[in-house]
């Protein structure tokens, strides 16, 4: 980040935040700078809204940057594959008219103004402001929302004037290092493709490109149309022994394989086999005749400006040499990679989690369909992910939102296509979410928004159990488990013929309602506990307590947003709490608005009946103003139906039962 710590810069922020003074010893200027205009803009540094998506703007944007979008795309592209992270072009007043993303659903830049008053500070908003490229981390943001982020951008300065930026943004954690380096040197390679007017062969002025490259710790090698190398970073021609030279140049990538077959893998497009688990390598003018083995990261096809270099190889050194080769340093990790691998909200004692806990052991290593249904925030991909890691499915875990992709495109997405199949088509084609989910498991968040014609496609897929790419005849098989999910009443949709019933009916083989926090009250002290367990590790501050007025508020609280906006009120409350045990103080207003009436009271007033009576008191009132009508009573008590009987048994509450009046 800088040479401030994470610790310095949270504790700057601590105090700007609540008494609005710069701690210049603990934060960048041009971090503090961008505070004090956040702040002057009136923005709440709590709050969580983006501007949204303007699909006409996008397309008015794009035609007009048509030119600068054909020279930025290459650079884009290597980007992407250099970094694997969102890669993100703008104007000069901050609308992202271009982005490139792994995640499936990231619709929260594109088509939009990027802003510091209405999105906080970020590297694109200090750069396109400052005119100089800048890495923003962590606690460097304004907004709580961004403290998760980490990005950098370049500006590009034409005559002295600003016409975009070019940035890359991790939303899960730190960029590598070399980041800045890489984003840097885009930034000029867009600037000098911009001044190049009649746009000369790339291979008479490779060296923006080249400089790019060398900023990798990756070994990167580049593959024309043929499968010759036309170019490599600095790391690759170390690690195979050419240094400086260039008579490796024009060579077939074959002939400095040990493995022949290897070079028919590194050159085809991918096809859902497995890769092999290491690539070895001739060193070249080695006396003991060393083998350089290096591990594929991501072959990625690229059409630059003039068409060639069309694949680019990224390997990791890291892996030892076998006859000699020295490992460079240490290589740079995919920060996708393992991203949820421990299911942290999967928690709860009470009874219904048990059972749902119960269920999930005895369904999992089956293949049947699983829908999950319950409000947002409780958890449903959390689950989903523990199903597909009890099952020992040997493939992927690959969740697409329905709701998230355009219509147009979600057939792309869950199918693939082949080259040439719609405008815009990537040459070599494209595999759907369903191959990559091969021998593993698709999760399907928020089914009830597919639209009608996916539905029959799905449905077809769970009869036949095959694919077919857009633009191909060849059906494929493929073994996918299916998680679907959603917070909609999915017999409503039925009804309603939004959805189809045989469709329904194959998804809900296992079905699973997973309960609102406000129903597990006895489960709200475990979780806040371990949250805040977990963010003191992940911040690397000391642990920190939660007192005892502090945790009956947050057990009387409603919690329309389930367990995801406990997880969030608590992240607040680390962050802000200074000493070791968390205060109410630090809480936001809402968990003082919204009271669960079904929660345990406190018992500090003189003769205060017991929980036990509170709650059955508070039962029989509802029940009363509502003449006796469970499905109301439970609707002004947010809780279900079935959770009202449940509770009237427990406290011996007697349904009166109307005598019918007969005519």
């Amino acid at each position: 980040m800088s040479e401030k710590t994470q610790e310095d810069v949270l504790l700057a922020w601590q105090t700007f935040i609540s008494r609005g003074i710069i701690l210049e010893d603990k934060v960048r200027p041009i971090i503090a700078r961008s505070w004090q205009r956040c702040l002057s803009y009136g923005l709440d540094p709590w709050s969580s809204d983006f501007p949204k998506c303007s699909d006409t703007l996008l397309t008015e944007k794009r035609r007009e940057y048509e030119p600068l979008r054909f020279r930025v795309k290459p650079v884009m592209e290597l980007l992407f594959a250099l970094l694997h992270c969102n890669i993100s072009i703008c104007d000069g007043e901050g609308f992202v008219f271009d982005l490139i993303t792994p995640l499936k659903s990231y619709p929260r830049t594109l088509g939009t103004y990027i802003k510091e008053s209405t999105c906080g500070n970020g590297a694109m908003t200090i750069a396109l402001h400052e005119k100089v490229p800048v890495r923003i981390d962590g606690y460097e943001k304004y907004r709580v929302i961004s403290h998760p982020y980490s990005s950098v951008c370049s500006p590009i300065v034409m005559n002295g004037e600003v016409l975009g930026a070019i940035n890359a943004t991790s939303p899960f954690g730190a960029l590598p290092q070399e980041a800045f380096g890489l984003i840097t040197a885009a930034g000029k390679l867009i600037e000098s493709l911009l001044f190049e007017i009649n746009s000369p062969s790339l291979s008479e002025n490779f060296q923006p490109w080249q400089e790019l490259i060398d900023c990798s710790s990756w070994a990167v090698i580049f593959l024309d149309e043929e499968n010759r190398i036309a170019a490599a970073n600095t790391v690759a021609r170390q690690e195979l022994g050419y240094g400086h030279e260039v008579q490796w140049l024009n060579q077939s990538i074959e002939e400095v394989l040990i493995d022949k077959s290897d070079s028919a893998y590194l050159t085809r497009d991918d096809d859902g086999q497995p890769k092999p688990p290491q690539i070895r390598f001739k060193v070249h003018d080695s006396r003991g005749g060393a083998i350089r083995p290096m591990e594929l990261i991501r072959k990625n096809g690229i059409e630059l400006v003039q068409g060639q270099y069309r694949r680019v190889l990224l390997l990791d050194p890291g892996l030892p040499a076998q006859g000699g080769s020295v490992n460079p340093g240490q290589s740079v990790s995919n920060y996708l990679v393992n991203n949820h691998s421990q299911e942290v909200e999967f928690l709860g004692k009470g009874e219904e989690w048990k059972k749902i806990k119960e269920l999930v052991s005895r369904t999992s290593p089956f293949p049947s369909s699983v829908l999950l249904l319950g409000e947002t925030g409780t958890g449903k991909e959390v689950l989903a992910r523990t199903i597909h890691r009890l099952s020992q499915r040997q493939g992927n875990f690959v969740a697409v939102n329905c709701g998230a992709i355009p219509r147009e495109l979600l057939q792309s997405e869950l199918f693939g296509y082949v080259g040439g199949a719609f405008t815009g088509a990537r040459s070599g084609g494209s595999v759907g979410k369903f191959e990559h989910a091969h021998k593993g498991t698709l999760f399907l968040d928020e089914i009830g928004e597919m639209p009608m014609d996916m539905q029959v496609s799905l449905l077809r897929f769970l009869q036949e159990r095959t694919v077919t790419k857009i633009n191909s005849n060849h059906p494929k098989p493929v073994d996918v488990r299916i998680i679907a999910a959603t917070n909609k009443n999915m017999y409503d949709l039925v009804g309603q013929g939004l959805f189809r019933e045989d469709l329904y009916y194959r998804l809900n083989v296992i079905e699973i309602n997973i309960p609102p926090l406000r129903e597990r009250s006895e489960d709200i002290s475990m979780l806040a506990q371990f949250f805040v367990a977990e963010l003191c590790k992940q911040f690397n501050i000391h642990p920190k307590k939660i007192d005892e007025a502090t945790m009956e508020t947050l057990c009387r609280h409603l919690w329309p947003g389930n367990v995801r906006e406990l997880k969030n009120v608590m992240e607040k409350a680390v962050v802000m709490t200074a000493g070791d045990t968390i205060t109410p103080d630090v809480l936001p207003k809402q968990i003082f608005q919204t009271v669960n009436p079904l929660s345990p009271q406190p018992a500090d007033k003189p003769g205060a009946e017991s929980e036990e009576m509170s709650e059955r008191d508070y039962i029989l009132h509802m029940l009363e103003q509502h003449g006796g009508n469970v499905a109301q009573t439970a609707k002004s008590l947010h809780i279900a139906r079935n959770t009202l009987y449940r509770r009237l048994l427990k406290h011996n509450i007697q349904l009166k039962v109307q005598p019918v009046q007969r005519k």
